[in-house]
């Protein structure tokens, strides 16, 4: 097969046993009333069946002479599945800690590289008739927005379905939607050359106008730029995941009053958060944290197509951790998005791709083996919006009624912070490495802190 493209190799390369580039998804499902053991019993075997696997999820990476000791992907036509989906109870009486407890373990280990990238994990026996589906897979298979669409496309709206499937099996009922696009084949002739200069020029441009901006509004912000943290220290194999959710209206109210946006409300919660939980610890910079914020260029329709591999960009953003003011910070934060998002949208792939890379290189570098730790982080987390479903969604009857993400924990990079919107509901996960950020539990306390001081601020 082909070698592992340039977007998706660096989560292989920078891989270790304390860095693990994978992630999981946490779906939780309610049971329906009066159903019995065969319901999951059926669900399990759905999930377990072979030769509906994708054929995305049929691919392992691996190196030899022949590929010049790059990175490519092989193809297993045969799986053994009981390698890939497991089943687990949960002890008595399945309280909600014993599940996150049970994330923690599994996102700090590695997946095997002999065999397909992915695991599922049907978690049983969750309090109030719930059971929860862990999805793990490498992030050099799907960005958050292609993995989602895996996530979600197999469910239906309707209660009485029985045709579900799980993300890495094949969909009966969107094909057209389930089923993943390949690369279309490139052309070089005159046309194309004609189009790739002039979108050469425009991205030139971009960059340009955005920096002549960002000087003449003191807002420049570039890599290593950042105050050193001890979120930004190196991490053990140790992880934490806590979560929670907020009204999407909540946001709404407090973005219309401001005149900005409910994504920067969210990204206002998680610099108000920070400022208080690294104060708490005596351990609050003077100058402002900066996160990296993937700004996706392959769209945000759930609806649409999955895609092989990553198909993001990267900007930073400083989060106001410095300031006191939850309006000044919302501001701050909503020009420089606007800014960045208006880079992004003007800028050929090719420039984008640049731009990101230039944005990521510092997590790439000081995770490589053998590296010391640069004196100054790149940025200091990352912080992700992902868009979901605002419908209702069923797994064969059983009601879709909490997601969250899970997300990758680096060397360099103790803690992630990332949303995903569904039904009316914005939830944050929040992941750690247990050693570097301790007491993760106080971030939740915090992000409701930082909207409420917003809505104080507003009027609310």
């Amino acid at each position: 097969m082909a070698l592992v493209p340039t977007s998706d190799v660096p989560f292989l390369w920078i891989e270790t046993p304390s860095s693990p580039t994978s992630f999981i998804a946490l779906e939780i499902f309610r049971l329906p009333d009066g159903a019995g053991p065969d319901v999951l019993d059926e669900i399990y075997a759905g999930m377990t069946d072979e030769s509906k696997v994708k054929q995305g999820f049929r691919r392992r990476p691996y190196r030899s002479v022949a590929t010049g000791g790059q990175y490519a992907w092989a193809e297993d036509a045969k799986l053994d599945m009981s390698k890939h989906v497991i089943r687990h109870v949960l002890p008595r009486p399945g309280r909600m800690r014993d599940l996150l407890e049970y994330i923690g373990k599994l996102h700090s280990t590695l997946l095997d590289r002999s065999r397909p990238l992915w695991e599922g994990h049907l978690v049983e026996g969750l309090e109030d008739n719930r059971f929860a589906l862990l999805t793990k897979a490498s992030h050099a298979y799907y960005d958050g927005i292609n993995m989602t669409r895996h996530l979600l496309n197999g469910f239906s709206t309707d209660a009485t379905a029985t045709n579900c499937t799980a993300p890495w099996i094949i969909s009966e009922q969107k094909p057209s939607v389930a089923a993943v696009s390949k690369p279309e084949e490139s052309s070089s002739g005159p046309g194309q050359i004609v189009d790739a200069g002039k979108a050469v020029a425009g991205s030139i441009g971009a960059f340009v106008k955005a920096g002549r901006s960002a000087v003449r509004d003191r807002d420049l912000t570039v890599p290593f730029t950042a105050p050193d943290t001890i979120l930004n220290q190196k991490v053990d194999s140790s992880r934490r995941f806590v979560g929670d959710a907020w009204p999407i209206e909540r946001l709404r109210k407090v973005a219309r009053a401001a005149g900005t946006t409910s994504n920067d409300v969210a990204m206002s919660m998680c610099g108000s958060a920070l400022r208080a939980y690294l104060a708490e610890r005596n351990a609050l910079p003077s100058r402002s944290l900066v996160a990296m914020v993937p700004v996706s260029l392959s769209g945000t329709a759930i609806q649409s197509a999955a895609k092989e591999g990553n198909t993001f960009g990267a900007a930073l953003c400083r989060l106001g951790t410095e300031l006191s003011d939850p309006m000044e910070r919302l501001q701050k934060i909503h020009t420089q998005m606007k800014r960045k998002k208006e880079l992004m949208a003007n800028l050929d792939e090719a420039s984008a791709q640049i731009y990101s890379t230039a944005n990521m290189m510092s997590v790439m570098v000081v995770t490589l083996p053998g590296m010391r730790p640069l004196p100054r982080p790149g940025f200091n987390l990352v912080v992700s919006n992902v868009p979901g479903i605002r419908h209702q969604l069923y797994y064969n009857g059983c009601a879709l009624t909490d997601f969250y993400p899970v997300s990758v924990v680096l060397d360099g990079q103790g803690l992630n912070m990332t949303m995903m919107s569904y039904l009316d509901q914005l939830a944050f996960g929040l992941v750690c490495c247990d050693k570097t950020v301790p007491h993760l539990q106080r971030m939740l306390v915090h992000l409701e802190s930082g909207i409420a001081a917003m809505e104080e601020a507003v009027g609310l």
